[in-house]
């Protein structure tokens, strides 16, 4: 979302706010600042910020929700913007004296210029204001009554309400197309809209504003396109390979399974998306209707995607919309338009229909369900989840009612131990428990105002048998040069007999993974395709298995990829990819570390034909105790990833392992001596009939009690050597506990093992 420092700045009332004040103060409560860029606008400069911010705050993916999120960061108090010219009318300290009830002042026969010039509205020049428990929007609100939304139904609306309900159907009187008031056009174009005319710009001004779209139609060319005076609109599905115009001289194709507007099956617009071209607002229009609907979230979203299109509008109402916030939006569109002498006036004729509500209208009913949301908070739970701040003193009652208020939350029935709070309206469905409440509160204050969470007891921690198993079995793997690798739990569902989410963002998130190894053979085809090697990876996660009896578990395992890579594996062979007994020994060898005193069982499988080779497949088991597979990959699947076909996989489930893997409690630690290594090699012309190990047992016979080490480094058997010989060439250490030894010394020892190895061997000693 975009936003304007200066416009924020004039909100607020605080000029003097920087802007490395307002991005410190954003990231610390949870927001993204993802780049800072200077506009020019009409001979001003501003500073446009683009922010980022969670699914579930949609609340503040418009100028309202945003503002109100930062007033309360800032301690201070909130009223939305409004033309230099014009005192505002949304936070009236003294409304009582100037009208009756709130009712008054919101209905259309209010005498505006009457209220403007009253002398309660004198203090409002330069948009100071009295502190209030809540702004008079929120006051109207929590009234829990939706009056002008019902009055303006009727029993055409609710017809197909189960898809979509029209709440708004307003007429306006005749006017005049023209350029847009000075302080819309520059707010548009600092947001990246491109003014167009005064209906329009007012309308996307209310989207940025208040996150609510209204669409405008003229009235003369709807009458013309359907045939008919009589503005009902109706949902309905589109007819299949039915044809819409989005552009003078561009359709679109439309399936049966887009939601669409009609009017007398007309179609008039997609619903939530976009509407009919030949509908538009232009110079020539005398007359405007103005429509809002009560949509299904996850209808528009469907169209959406089948269609391939997305507007400002669709992002908007893809988000589940509050049916109070939809008639507080309605309410501030007519002030505005009332601001620019255009005036409304409603084409249904009013009836009173809210007892058959709960027979016609489901979509209709959910939202009026979203009623006030009762939770009780002890401060208690508050203080200790918190912990101190850095003060080192515990918030008071005081403090945390006021951060509350701040976030408009009522607070009822309060006690010295707790209170019950009003969830507000922008807010029901994101807080739903206590501990909800209690990060807002925290977000409020600043997550650096409070210290960690001293110890209970001031215990020292410890590590459970289970993690350090999977430290030991993450340092295996990252020590033989394997990358670990972390994927989400959710994935794109595959099958049906995948575990489905009810209720998922996106489809690429829809259902639970049921295995890691999907996400790893991805990495590697990734990996393969942009850089042309391929590497080894694990990860360490959990993944969920339908058991038979319908029930779902959640396991814990750690899966692997490796191989594909041409190593030199003998002396005498070419570079060539580890064999499968060759991947199986490090399992093995990864087994034997973990000190698992019971045998560990192969069984050969061919049920795993998706993703491992029906030939090379086997299970691991620890007893009667199953714990993984191990595998090379299928062929058909390694053709169509481009990947190697010498690429091993794994899956072992971590919480079998750690049942029977024991800890060695036990550790002999052996001194070292403080005196220098001395290195010899010592190259042969032998057979190649006698065996380097051999060679190796004769040395370390002779070399005692000063050899400490041998080993063969270096083997060849090409020209000048001649055929059936071969050079072979070890590595000797000799130390001494106490004391360093002379190359006499280090000779003395050699020349016996050299002159036994002539003597009683076919071997030459090489210089």
């Amino acid at each position: 979302m975009y936003i304007s420092l200066k416009w924020v700045q004039e909100l607020i009332g605080l000029q003097n706010l920087t802007l490395i004040d307002l991005v410190n103060r954003l990231t610390l409560a949870g927001f993204e600042i993802e780049s800072i860029d200077k506009k020019k606008c009409f001979k001003s400069n501003d500073l446009i910020l683009d922010i980022s911010f969670t699914a579930n705050r949609a609340d503040v993916s418009n100028m309202r929700g945003l503002i109100t999120e930062i007033i309360a960061l800032f301690n201070s108090n909130l009223f939305l913007q409004t033309p230099t010219n014009i005192k505002p009318l949304i936070l009236l300290n003294s409304y009582k004296k100037s009208v009756n009830s709130t009712w008054d002042f919101y209905s259309q026969s209010i005498n505006y210029k009457f209220l403007l010039k009253n002398i309660n509205f004198e203090s409002f020049k330069q948009y100071k204001t009295f502190r209030w428990e809540y702004s008079l929007w929120e006051r109207y609100l929590q009234k829990k009554s939706f009056s002008t939304v019902i009055k303006n139904l009727t029993s055409e609306n609710l017809l197909h309400s189960n898809e979509c309900v029209t709440l708004f159907n307003m007429k306006s009187q005749k006017l005049k197309i023209k350029e847009s008031p000075y302080w819309i056009k520059k707010r548009l174009l600092l947001m990246g809209f491109k003014p167009v005319n005064n209906i329009i710009d007012t309308i996307n001004y209310l989207l940025l504003e208040t996150g609510q779209v209204f669409f405008a139609y003229d009235l003369e060319a709807l009458e013309e396109l359907t045939g008919t005076s009589e503005m009902v609109f109706v949902p309905n599905y589109a007819k299949e390979k039915s044809f819409f115009p989005i552009e003078e001289s561009k359709t679109i194709e439309l399936t049966n399974n887009v939601l669409v507007l009609k009017i007398n099956n007309k179609i008039i617009s997609i619903a939530g998306l976009i509407q009919n071209y030949y509908t538009l607002v232009n110079t020539n229009t005398s007359y405007i209707i103005l429509q809002y609907g009560l949509y299904d979230s996850k209808k528009i979203k469907k169209s959406s995607k089948i269609l391939g299109l997305r507007t400002d509008y669709s992002i908007k109402l893809e988000k589940q919309s509050d049916l109070n916030l939809i008639e507080q939006a309605h309410l501030r569109l007519m002030h505005i338009f009332w601001t620019q002498n255009i005036k409304f006036e409603n084409m249904i004729n009013n009836k009173n229909i809210f007892f058959n509500l709960k027979n016609n209208s489901s979509l209709l009913l959910s939202y009026v369900k979203q009623s006030e949301k009762k939770i009780k908070i002890v401060y208690e739970n508050l203080k200790r989840l918190t912990g101190p701040s850095n003060t080192n003193t515990q918030l008071s009652n005081f403090e945390i009612i006021t951060n509350l208020k701040l976030l408009n939350f009522k607070v009822r029935f309060e006690t010295d131990q707790n209170c019950y709070l009003f969830i507000p309206l922008t807010r029901r469905l994101d807080i739903e428990r206590e501990v909800d409440v209690i990060e807002e509160v925290v977000r409020t204050i600043g997550f650096n105002k409070f210290e960690p969470l001293n110890l209970r007891n001031h215990q020292i921690g410890y590590l459970t048998k289970i993690e350090k198993l999977k430290r030991q079995l993450r340092n295996y793997f990252i020590n033989l040069g394997f990358n670990e690798s972390i994927h989400s739990v959710l994935i794109k569902k595959h099958s049906e007999d995948d575990i489905i989410l009810k209720n998922p963002l996106f489809n690429e998130s829809s259902a639970l993974r049921v295995s890691l190894l999907d996400g790893l053979i991805d990495k590697i085809q990734f990996n393969q395709k942009n850089i042309g090697k391929s590497f080894e990876t694990f990860e360490l996660g959990r993944i969920y298995k339908l058991l038979a009896n319908g029930n779902k578990k959640e396991v814990e395992v750690i899966s692997g990829v490796f191989g594909g890579k041409n190593f030199r594996l003998n002396w005498d062979n070419e570079n060539s990819p580890i064999n499968w007994f060759e991947a199986k020994g490090l399992l093995e060898n990864l087994i034997q570390k973990l000190n698992i005193p019971i045998s560990i069982y192969w069984n050969p499988v061919t049920n795993y034909a998706t993703k491992f080779h029906p030939n090379l497949t086997t299970e691991l088991f620890i007893g009667n105790q199953k714990l993984g597979v191990f595998g090379q990959i299928h062929p058909t699947l390694a053709l169509e990833n481009n990947i190697s076909r010498k690429i091993y996989l794994f899956e072992m489930d971590i919480e079998v392992l750690n049942i029977f893997s024991q800890s060695k409690t036990l550790i002999n630690y052996l001194p070292y001596s403080s005196y220098p290594i001395s290195n010899v090699d010592l190259s042969f012309i032998v057979k190649k009939s006698i065996f380097s190990k051999e060679i190796e047992q004769i040395i370390s016979t002779f070399g005692q009690p000063l050899l400490k080490s041998v080993s063969l480094f270096d083997y060849y058997s090409k020209k000048p050597i001649k055929k059936d010989y071969c050079s072979l060439s070890f590595k000797l250490q000799f130390q001494s506990k106490n004391r360093t030894l002379s190359s006499d010394e280090v000779a003395e020892i050699i020349n016996p093992i050299i002159f036994y190895l002539e003597k009683h061997y076919d071997i030459k000693s090489q210089e």
